[in-house]
């Protein structure tokens, strides 16, 4: 299967990417965000999942289609800024696709509590267990293709790596002896 994770530069937030991305400011047009969104349901129709600030959820939820969820990041330990008060301290991440799970799998969460990161080099990497999360709400297995399309601190793709190599099966190795 294939699927694709994108934590693009929140609308209104480009300005902290400007320097890293040439693109970057284009994600401060909300048509751009859509066009994103029109992209992961035409070339990823496993599923996808796509994250956002709980302030852009008015402006980028009419764009997804209907049948996409919502689903939290709360964030227990979160940065607070003077002057904003309540802090934000979760994000909506939006879902759509993923493998059918048996009635005996596991039952996933539709939302995750996961401290930010912090001295990543980049403003909003994200937390191991988040990715994590990421993976399971889609149930990707090893062998699935998961794009990450803003790879930025490589926090996903890492942790996709490192779950792909867990999760598979170790190579069968000849018994000793034998012929």
């Amino acid at each position: 299967m294939r699927f694709a994770y994108a934590d693009p530069p929140y609308l209104g937030y480009s300005s902290f990417y400007a320097d890293l991305h040439p693109d970057a400011m284009d994600y401060d047009d909300p048509a751009t965000h859509r066009a994103l969104i029109e992209r992961l349901c035409d070339e990823f129709k496993d599923g996808w999942v796509l994250s956002m600030t709980s302030g852009n959820l008015h402006d980028i939820l009419p764009m997804c289609p209907k049948a996409a969820r919502i689903a939290p990041w709360v964030k227990p330990f979160a940065s607070f800024k003077p002057g904003v008060n309540p802090g934000y301290a979760w994000e909506p991440v939006v879902f759509m696709g993923g493998r059918k799970r048996a009635r005996e799998d596991e039952t996933v969460r539709d939302w995750v509590a996961a401290n930010i990161t912090l001295q990543r080099g980049l403003t909003g990497a994200k937390p191991r267990i988040f990715c994590r999360w990421v993976i399971d709400l889609l149930n990707a297995l090893p062998g699935d293709e998961f794009i990450d399309l803003f790879p930025g601190s490589n926090a996903f793709g890492s942790a996709w790596a490192d779950y792909a190599r867990e999760k598979s099966p170790l190579p069968s190795l000849p018994l000793e002896g034998a012929a």
